[in-house]
């Protein structure tokens, strides 16, 4: 095969092999729970977690919600749960409609029951109640986006916006018991960031939470901040936080599909942060002019501050920038992909270079330079058919970056 097609066949075994599915119904299968269940799942990976609760739970399942991104639910269908779709990477109308329903459902919680939560990423913006205007929240993420922000950061400061986030979900349940098992798609694999912590009491310092907004939003007007600062104790009846997976899943499974190809495979980092852009000339001068087949890998995340009003994401961004660096050159390709089968505000996962990339743009009359001075990766890189499309994948663990090499030995 070409290193394209191995490309394409290491992340696709990667991403299948970080389904939450398998290890969310261990963990489920473990624990102590009671014949009846209120089960709320939510977050990209909503739909696989709630359908292995529905395997293992069954018609113990009282009530369930399941809230997911729009075109996610795919074909689950299920007697136990209403589902909700609801916008990322900014909330909108549903994601109200969706945190006020889990308000409603944990508050006619008493002592006796358990609220099982099943999270991954997305439910940041998937399940929102705002303790100032919609419009505000919506104006304060989109900054921070925008603006090169990363997740913890973002998350430190939608919680402290959220009457659902920082634990106060589970507050409304109180006194019932609290179980959580979660999918990170958080490096640090910090139960509060993750989903922004519902059940997860926030413990950010005001002064943290502070230099974010100086950094960030200079402009958002003081008395839009001050609801920030406004805490108070929560109590919680916590039964335990469990995870069905993370980054270094993804990174493994990769290696592993990689070293069956006949590669040398080595994982570079799990914890890929920094501007996107900057990211490839870094990790394409470790691919070194070794002979052989050999696979470099990465996870993380990285982060765009926007430019111009362009379109792409920042697994795009990275590919795009890539492909400047690999113009003409043979035996080695750079590919980008989200997890999550999402990438920016886009219909793609990630992007794919080579030494034909950038030939390929200037040819269908685009300047791949300009492309990436407008943050508009999106599409160059569609114009030189190295977008990479994949759909909802049902998992969401961050994202996998990978360099193949094949170079001849000296002298052939």
């Amino acid at each position: 095969m070409s290193l394209r097609e191995d490309a394409f066949d290491i992340m696709r075994a990667a991403i299948a092999a970080a389904s939450p599915a398998e290890n969310t119904a261990r963990i489920l299968a473990g624990l102590s729970l009671p014949e009846s269940v209120t089960v709320l799942s939510v977050g990209k990976a909503s739909v696989s977690m709630a359908a292995a609760a529905q395997k293992v739970l069954g018609s113990r399942i009282k009530t369930g919600l399941l809230v997911t991104k729009y075109g996610h639910t795919g074909t689950f269908s299920s007697p136990y749960f209403e589902v909700i779709e609801a916008s990322h990477p900014v909330s909108d109308e549903n994601s109200v409609l969706a945190a006020e329903r889990a308000l409603e459902i944990c508050s006619a919680c008493g002592e006796k029951d358990t609220v099982l939560f099943l999270l991954s990423g997305g439910g940041s913006a998937l399940l929102e109640k705002s303790g100032v205007p919609a419009s505000v929240q919506r104006d304060i993420t989109q900054k921070l986006l925008s603006r090169g922000a990363g997740i913890e950061e973002i998350n430190a400061v939608r919680k402290r916006m959220s009457l659902v986030k920082g634990g106060r979900l589970a507050a409304a349940a109180y006194p019932a018991r609290v179980v959580t098992v979660a999918l990170s798609d958080v490096l640090s694999d910090d139960p509060g960031v993750i989903a922004s912590g519902p059940t997860v009491a926030d413990d950010t310092p005001d002064e943290t939470v502070k230099k974010i907004c100086r950094t960030y939003l200079s402009d958002v007007p003081e008395n839009a901040l001050a609801p920030l600062f406004e805490r108070e104790p929560l109590l919680i009846n916590d039964g335990g936080f469990y995870y069905a997976g993370n980054i270094r899943m993804l990174c493994d499974a990769a290696v592993r599909r990689a070293a069956l190809l006949g590669y040398e495979a080595v994982c570079l980092t799990a914890a890929l942060t920094g501007e996107a852009r900057e990211q490839p000339a870094r990790l394409l001068s470790q691919a070194g002019p070794f002979a052989g087949k050999r696979a470099l890998i990465c996870g993380g995340e990285t982060t765009v501050t926007l430019r111009g009003a362009g379109k792409g994401g920042r697994n795009q961004e990275m590919a795009l920038a890539a492909a400047l660096l690999l113009d003409g050159k043979d035996n080695i390709c750079f590919a980008s992909v989200g997890s999550d089968g999402t990438d920016g505000p886009t219909d793609a996962a990630g992007g794919f270079a080579d030494g034909g990339t950038r030939r390929r743009m200037v040819a269908a009359g685009l300047s791949p330079e300009e492309a990436l001075c407008s943050n508009n990766a999106y599409y160059a890189l569609k114009a030189a058919g190295d977008l990479i499309v994949t759909g909802p994948t049902g998992t969401n663990v961050n994202d996998l970056t990978l360099i193949l090499t094949d170079m001849p030995a000296s002298g052939q």
